[in-house]
């Protein structure tokens, strides 16, 4: 085909024709750099957040639509000796893809996808999990990720990637077949010529390496529908929930990896999600009767179409405030039982504070994946999560508090092992808790296409 700006964004073509020619084409384009600055009348909406607890002002926003604008985006960043932080669906908890005073590279309108054939598909960075489903799920086809519907593919990716689907299919990075980005010198690269870069963007990849401008996935076959059940306890106290919680453990355990299970303690309210897109076989009825015997109200669900029960779980669209972190990676119950008490006592005590465990495991700890992988805790079945909402301006500081208590609890309770893709400022040995063996692995990495560090945030991967 002939290349032009368009087909740029088609790694296919990258991998036919060479990096040097993918240039040659950047070079003919004479686009020029749009970037809003403070002062410019789309500067506040441009620097907006997911989170609105995050306020940072960066000198300069470019929006850019095409590899060409990324790469001047780039240049001038070392023109004018500027960081750089990324932005695909601006989701991180801790507001790493935007900064103070740098330049902000935003992805969200490069939103393409492209079936390349049956199976695979060229995604670029800002598409969204509802813009992802809504083009994979009428062709029968699925990519295993998370489910909130705004956010953007890359950096969920990039950081690992997890949802309903894993414990059959894996990570969303365990599906990444290749990348090209631009890296700090303002060049394009393939993972095509370099094996390592993509063992370090699948699972370690976060704003470190270069701008992602396309990613190509493996995808998989849909189930046409799945079940829901929820299983309810209101009004908890400690030892009811301490119980609940070390017996949902041993229960989920048991579920077969066509099925998600999520322990959500809201306050004194309990919610059990089980998601299922396979067998209804006697395992789930076993954990329907013998665990819904603990519960106050089991909800059996039926099949239903999965589109349409995805857009249930696709949340609030925001922006919104709020506070939310990994809380843990978990081998088992033993592992969190010093810091339960404490935890669960802290939750049941403060209106809006959520503590949440998720099921992993299944493909995710396939040996296979983990070899080609950068994300570490393959061999860890549970994710904690912490999370606090609110409402109003006055509830912030006393559930800021109770948030920082838990994490207290956990952390002196042996619990440091987390996932990269819910960070928190406060991990001070974040370096070993995200990719634990794995970082000076990924330090080599950065040498090679940031080596000045140009790329940065403050748990981005150190050259």
């Amino acid at each position: 085909m002939e290349p032009n700006d368009d087909s740029l964004t088609r790694l296919q073509f990258l991998i036919a024709s060479g990096v040097a020619g993918a240039l040659a084409v950047c070079a003919k384009s004479q686009d020029p750099l749009f970037l809003v600055e403070p002062g410019d009348k789309h500067y506040e909406s441009l620097r907006s957040r997911y989170n609105t607890c995050v306020d940072l002002r960066p000198a300069a926003i470019a929006p850019c639509t095409k590899p060409p604008h990324v790469m001047r985006a780039v240049q001038h960043a070392n023109r004018t000796q500027l960081p750089i932080a990324i932005r695909s669906g601006g989701h991180s908890f801790e507001g790493f893809s935007s900064n103070d005073k740098g330049l902000v590279i935003d992805l969200s309108r490069m939103d393409r996808v492209q079936f390349l054939d049956g199976n695979r598909i060229a995604v670029e960075p800002g598409c969204t999990l509802a813009k992802l489903n809504d083009e994979l799920l009428p062709r029968g086809r699925l990519l295993p990720a998370g489910s909130c519907g705004t956010v953007g593919i890359a950096g969920l990716a990039l950081g690992g990637g997890y949802g309903f689907f894993s414990r059959k299919l894996g990570l969303t990075c365990d599906s990444l077949e290749a990348l090209s980005l631009i890296d700090a010198a303002g060049k394009l690269r393939s993972t095509k010529d370099d094996p390592e870069l993509l063992w370090a963007c699948r699972g370690g990849g976060n704003g470190s390496f270069g701008v992602v401008i396309e990613m190509v996935f493996r995808t998989h076959t849909a189930p046409v529908n799945c079940t829901r059940h929820r299983l309810r306890v209101r009004g908890l106290d400690l030892p009811r929930a301490s119980k609940l919680l070390e017996a949902w453990f041993e229960h989920s355990a048991k579920l077969p990896p066509s099925h998600f299970s999520a322990f959500v303690l809201n306050h004194t309210s309990l919610l059990v999600l089980v998601f299922g897109h396979g067998d209804e076989g006697p395992a789930v009825e076993r954990f329907l009767r013998d665990f819904g015997e603990l519960c106050d109200e089991t909800q059996r669900g039926t099949p239903q179409p999965l589109a349409k029960s995805l857009v249930g779980h696709y949340g609030r669209v925001g922006p919104l405030p709020f506070k939310n972190a990994s809380a843990g990676l978990y081998r088992d119950f033993d592992d969190l039982r010093k810091a339960a008490p404490g935890a669960l006592d802290v939750v049941l005590q403060t209106p809006g504070l959520i503590f949440q465990v998720n099921t992993l495991g299944g493909a995710i700890a396939d040996p296979a994946a983990a070899a080609v992988s950068s994300y570490p805790h393959r061999d860890r079945p549970w994710l904690g999560e912490l999370q606090a909402y609110w409402d109003k301006p006055a509830q912030k500081a006393p559930l800021l508090d109770a948030f920082k208590k838990t994490q207290n609890i956990l952390r002196v309770n042996g619990i440091t092992s987390h996932y990269a893709n819910y960070p928190d400022i406060a991990f001070t040995d974040w370096e070993q808790a995200y990719y634990g063996g794995n970082y000076e692995r990924l330090r080599a990495v950065k040498r090679r296409y940031d080596p000045d560090n140009r790329f940065r945030h403050p748990q981005s991967v150190r050259p």
